[in-house]
């Protein structure tokens, strides 16, 4: 009986420790390493674009979704990086619309 507690006692916490952090996945650059390449692409960087609001993995197109806006957060760019990577699209940002 001893010996069942234990192992139930040890799946709960391998359970427990699984990440759900999206940062690191097999085959894709972490969260991390697509900041920094949005940022080296940003000429603006740090200022006055020096706020990064918002990173996302967007799975059904493949690519991290990396925002940079200014202080008021009323202009800003974005960049688009692919999970190897590579920079692979760009744009402005005004108020809350994308072009």
């Amino acid at each position: 009986m001893r010996h069942w507690a234990f192992l139930i006692t040890a799946v709960l916490l391998l359970v427990g420790c699984e990440s759900s952090d999206d940062a690191f996945v097999p085959g894709r650059i972490p969260k991390e390493t697509a900041v920094a390449i949005a940022m080296q692409a940003n000429k603006q960087y740090p200022y006055p674009l020096s706020k990064v609001t918002r990173v996302e993995w967007r799975p059904n197109q493949g690519y991290w979704a990396i925002d940079f806006k200014d202080e008021d957060e009323n202009y800003g760019k974005f960049y688009l990086v692919n999970g190897a990577g590579k920079i692979v699209g760009v744009g402005q940002i005004q108020g809350d619309n994308y072009y």
